[in-house]
């Protein structure tokens, strides 16, 4: 067992939802690598999917009874307990997930980050969160009084020794 792979979603910020007719069609749209494929053929085998939803950066397997399992970039969760992970994905990495209680999820054999991502810009309207850059200026070093170790003003005198 290890730990939650799982990023914060905003609730309700799911973006748009588009229903896929086959699994293909979702595997294409989000860029699934084949061993990704092939664990998630054997998930949907066994866990009674009634559709598939998907979403900016991932996509729902709605199940006849029970939650949906969320299928990421690099995992898939929404199994409602470990046992039930174990029988639809097999003896594969799996953790307990944040998304409900009791909920837990699987590894995915390949894990890319960018799979999510070119996912989300097949989305028409869609946007890609920008990566904060670094501050062009550096951080000024803090300097301390040798005497009392406090952090000294920017006039260089000590407050405390003077």
């Amino acid at each position: 067992m290890s730990a939650s792979p799982e990023v914060a979603v905003n609730a309700g910020k799911e973006g748009r939802a588009h229903r896929f007719e086959t699994l293909d069609e979702a595997f294409q749209r989000y860029g699934t690598p084949a061993p990704n494929q092939a664990l998630v053929r054997r998930i949907v085998e066994s866990a009674d999917v009634a559709g598939i939803v998907g979403f900016r950066t991932y996509f729902k397997l709605e199940r006849r009874s029970g939650p949906a399992l969320e299928v990421h970039a690099g995992y898939t969760n929404g199994f409602r307990n470990e046992s039930d992970a174990v029988r639809l994905a097999g003896d594969i990495e799996r953790w307990p997930s944040r998304r409900f209680q009791g909920a837990w999820g699987v590894t995915h054999p390949e894990t890319r980050p960018r799979a999510a991502q070119s996912a989300s810009r097949r989305f028409a309207g869609s946007r890609v969160a920008a990566t904060p850059r670094p501050s062009a200026v550096p951080e000024r070093a803090e300097a301390v009084c040798p005497t009392c170790f406090m952090v000294l003003p920017r006039t260089g005198v000590c407050d405390t020794c003077g």
